[in-house]
């Protein structure tokens, strides 16, 4: 083979290998630019269930202790209810 014909063959190469480096580099900032926005929306959903998380255990709390209030009232009321019946 001829050298100009060696020398022009490489330098195809070169540039296909070029253009293909600079395709991947495109991909690279594409891929870290996704991994940046997913992150950052996983770091949104973490915030977001720690939140309902101690919103839940606030609710449960207080629930246990309307709980015991309401039974209070039905034992004191089943007392006055007694106390009525053994007025008659």
């Amino acid at each position: 083979m001829d050298d100009n014909k060696v020398a022009v063959l490489l330098e195809d190469l070169q540039a296909q290998f070029r253009t293909f480096g600079e395709g991947l580099e495109g991909l690279k900032d594409e891929l870290t630019d996704f991994r940046k926005d997913t992150n950052r929306r996983l770091n949104n959903l973490e915030n977001k269930v720690t939140n309902l998380s101690i919103e839940f255990k606030t609710l449960q709390t207080d629930n246990q202790r309307d709980h015991k209030l309401i039974m209070q009232a039905i034992k004191e009321t089943d007392t006055e209810v007694q106390k009525l019946k053994r007025i008659k």
